[in-house]
């Protein structure tokens, strides 16, 4: 067992806010190594986009462990999801170079929630969503 549990909401963070929170495992052996990365990644159509923000290694090796963590999450780039692209933020814990792995999605963005890439005829627009409002 493997998990990432915030202190605060996953869907209720900004840019430049601290956050923190545990990580821990329960595993039959202690792992070799751990990391604890936060970054953000795209999806969609065209090249995948990885962006490493802050990693943590973790010391302690035993087969059952929680660690407390504290990053600041930088001011951009926002979450954002449209038709051909999305980019999302996450926090991963890595045991033994990757071969065990969890991940936590989570949405940055200063309105609170994700921003909607959407076009009108032509022209590309954002849409905040506090009321629709557009962007330019």
């Amino acid at each position: 067992m493997m998990e990432i549990i915030l202190d605060q909401g996953p869907l209720e963070l900004v840019p430049g806010q601290e956050i923190s929170g545990t990580a821990r495992w329960n595993m039959p052996n202690a792992p070799r190594d751990a990391n604890l990365r936060l970054f953000w990644y795209t999806e969609g159509r065209g090249t995948t986009d990885v962006g490493l923000v802050d990693e943590l290694p973790i010391q302690r090796m035993m087969p059952l462990h929680e660690e407390r963590f504290r990053f600041t999450l930088p001011m951009g780039p926002y979450s954002f999801q449209g038709k051909l692209i999305t980019l999302r933020w996450a926090l991963e814990l890595l045991l033994d170079k990757g071969k065990q792995s969890t991940r936590l999605d989570l949405m940055v963005s200063p309105w609170v929630e994700q921003v909607s890439l959407g076009t009108v005829g032509e022209t590309p627009i954002a849409t905040t969503p506090d009321a629709g409002s557009e962007m330019p």
